[in-house]
């Protein structure tokens, strides 16, 4: 719908009616006076383009012939020649170089363009996105120029941008152009017109070019106009063919093949969208809103790189410094827990030790004490004497012996050599037959001459036989050397208790006679022991159960009243300990992350344990008690002061670490204020002068300040257009 086509070029079409016309023999409508015509380019409907080398300059130029002669011609014409005389010397438009308006038919020389056009161009393909957006930019600063100087092209499209020997685009065809004061329509060309441009009654308004700039550019991106469809709804007259091209362009919907297409990222993709809006009030409102937004695309496209390396680099800073630093935590943590560990368990298992020991020495002085005692000749003469009463005869009124008097003495001298707590509580003495003969307390005088011969203490064999009234026949055998028993609960204080024993010989032969044997409670502890740090008493040996580990000292059962019943007490067992110590069982051991088989509160958890056997010298026997000593110290405890560490650290490394994002931050955005070209902020602007940077943009040449469509170009449009038509009118009919 365009008055004209391309003018100085020369498509297929037109290469073919050259062809026809060289074919005829044709020639140029007219002989240009200093030219030498040369080459058919193109006609349209205004006339023919020929090619031609001027005498003077040999430069080569283009001649436009409107061989239509006709009130239309003439005004298309002379428009055209209006504006290009006005945009003389203007880079960014073709120039006018001489009008031959006496000539018939008349004609105008402008440059050539040997280039062709944007459309040729388009005809290849769609271009590259660096090429298109270069070729987006160019063609809005040349609409800045025209704007600027108060032309409206009013028909951009491919084929009116023509390039020139740089690939550098040029305006062309201004036969459509109005001055920004002017009130007739103008007709543009099918799917680079913008919908309200397509009525007979539209005021020219700058926001026109604006969407054919986005029209031509997502023309280059994607190969086809937005909107294009080959046939339109309508027909008929001019005014249902524009009715129906808007109507298409308003209920259509929004083209995205632009944002299909890779290189384009979003913001450009936004960019060209508001350039195609079909409400004007929603584009851009000239072409120097366009090119400000392409030039602040650029700029953020330039700077995204270095920001981007900026960032990677304050990345990789960070993420060593965090590597860095979470290594030397880690590193710093581990060792003092480490340390604070090895310190602990060292101090427990010295705890350990010194405990085993002491129990060891007190082992063998109870030992040693009741081998000492048993070589007493009272002592033998009273076991060997038959008993008072007949065996398997009550003792109506038990009479006190002198023996339980001997052996509350041996009680009440011995007991001032054991420290508190670990006292002797009842010595005794059995025969050969196992028969009770003596017992230091006076209330127990009734169960002498009663068997005890099943007990463990008594044959040694690490377990009770089944206990009889009367000795069985064949009696079990006797101990023959120091003997520890295996653990029981005493019924008169419920605390678990162990029988020490040692045979008792006669002087004139070797087998025992009887056995001497003292009783120590294992577990006297009371209210006041300390729940983050105590000792534990394991015993490796069976119980009556026949389970090995059980716990015979432990503070929970400080808890437990004396008269629990058998049935209800709740035991313990080791089993972890036990396995350790058949494995290793001369050796000491440290567990850093023992569990306390209580696992109750206050006992749950991690303990810092240090476990040590307790083995008694005998001359040169080395004598395995079956006993464990067990220092558990909290370990969460222990580690308290780690974890506050831990807390200072990673406090400590929250903030630098704050403040390192703050100041990587800061630069940031330092830099991206220093790479804005328009600074708004006060802060951008003195970045910007400390960097020795401009602070305020300066006028380009290349992108003057902006016009609006119906706004008043830098030289009076009224002057303007007198001055132009002074000098291309054309001579009356």
């Amino acid at each position: 719908m365009s008055d004209g086509g391309p003018t100085p070029v020369m498509g297929e079409t037109d290469h073919e009616a050259a062809r026809v016309l060289s074919l005829r023999g044709a020639r140029p409508p007219v002989k240009v006076p200093g030219y030498d015509q040369e080459q058919f380019l193109g006609h349209g409907a205004y006339g023919e383009v020929w090619s031609a080398v001027s005498r003077n300059s040999g430069v080569k130029v283009a001649i436009k012939f409107y061989t239509r002669r006709g009130g239309r011609d003439w005004s298309s014409l002379a428009r055209e020649v209006e504006k290009l005389r006005y945009l003389f010397s203007d880079r960014y438009v073709v120039q006018l170089l001489e009008v031959g308006w006496e000539s018939d038919p008349p004609y105008y020389v402008m440059e050539y363009m040997e280039n062709g056009s944007l459309e040729d161009l388009l005809r290849r393909g769609p271009l590259p996105v660096n090429e298109a957006v270069a070729y987006f930019r160019e063609v809005a600063v040349a609409l800045v120029h025209a704007h600027n100087k108060g032309i409206l092209h009013c028909d951009l499209k491919p084929a009116n941008i023509l390039l020139d020997q740089d690939r550098r685009p040029r305006l062309a065809d201004f036969g459509q152009s109005r001055l920004t004061n002017e009130m007739s329509p103008a007709l543009g060309t099918l799917y680079y017109m913008a919908p309200e441009q397509a009525d007979l009654t539209a005021t020219p308004d700058a926001r026109w070019d604006v969407y054919a700039l986005g029209a031509v550019v997502y023309r280059m991106l994607t190969g086809e106009p937005p909107y294009y469809q080959d046939r339109l709804p309508g027909g008929g007259n001019l005014e249902a063919q524009l009715h129906a091209y808007r109507q298409h362009l308003r209920h259509a919907p929004k083209p995205t093949a632009h944002r299909r297409v890779p290189g384009v990222d979003a913001e450009l993709a936004g960019i060209i969208d508001r350039c195609l809006e079909t409400t004007a009030a929603d584009r851009f409102p000239d072409p120097q809103a366009v090119v400000t937004a392409l030039d602040a695309w650029s700029l953020r496209r330039v700077r995204r790189p270095i920001l981007q390396f900026t960032a990677a680099g304050f990345f990789l800073l960070l993420l060593m410094m965090v590597l860095v630093g979470g290594y030397l935590f880690h590193t710093t943590v581990r060792t003092a827990r480490s340390e604070i560990i090895d310190r602990t368990l060292a101090g427990n298992r010295f705890a350990a030790h010194g405990e085993a020991e002491q129990m060891a020495l007190e082992t063998e002085h109870r030992w040693r004490v009741l081998e000492f005692e048993a070589t007493d000749p009272r002592l033998r003469q009273w076991l060997r004497e038959p008993p008072a009463t007949p065996p398997g005869q009550p003792q109506h009124q038990p009479q006190p012996h002198p023996l339980d008097a001997w052996l509350h003495s041996r009680l009440e001298k011995y007991n001032r050599d054991f420290r508190k707590g670990s006292e002797a509580t009842l010595w005794l003495a059995l025969d050969r037959q196992g028969r009770m003969r003596g017992m230091d307390d006076p209330q127990f005088a009734h169960l002498r001459y009663v068997y005890f011969g099943y007990r463990d203490y008594f044959h040694g064999q690490g377990v009770n036989l089944p206990e009889t009234s009367e000795p069985p026949d064949p009696l079990p055998p006797i101990i023959t050397a120091p003997h520890r028993s295996m653990v029981y609960r005493r019924k008169t204080s419920g605390r678990w208790a162990v029988t020490f024993s040692v045979p008792v010989t006669d002087a004139d032969r070797p087998e025992p006679i009887g056995i001497l044997a003292m009783s120590i409670d294992l577990n006297p502890f009371d209210d006041s022991y300390d729940t983050n740090r105590f000792s534990v008493l394991v015993d490796t040996r069976p119980d009556v159960s026949g389970r090995r580990g059980l716990i015979v000292r432990h503070p929970y059962m400080a808890r437990l009243p004396s008269d629990t019943p058998d049935d209800s007490f709740p035991l313990y067992y080791a089993t972890s300990l036990v396995a350790a110590a058949q494995q290793r069982p001369d050796a000491w051991q440290l567990i850093p992350d023992y569990r306390d088989p209580v696992e109750r509160p206050p006992f749950s958890g991690e303990w810092l344990a240090a476990v040590e056997p307790v083995r008694v010298r005998l001359g040169n026997d080395s004598i395995d008690t079956g006993f464990l000593v067990v220092v558990q110290e909290r370990r969460d405890g222990v580690l308290a002061p780690v974890a506050w560490l831990q807390w200072r650290l990673v406090t400590g490394g929250a903030v630098a670490a704050l403040f390192l994002v703050a100041v990587i931050v800061l630069m940031g955005a330092g830099t991206v204020a220093v790479l804005d070209g328009t600074p708004k902020s006060r802060v951008s602007r003195l970045l910007r002068r400390w960097a020795g940077l401009p602070t305020a943009p300066s006028a380009s040449p290349a992108t003057p300040p902006p016009a609006t469509g119906s706004g008043t170009p830098t030289t009076d449009p009224a002057r303007q257009t007198a001055r132009v038509r002074s000098a291309a009118t054309p001579p009356a009919s």
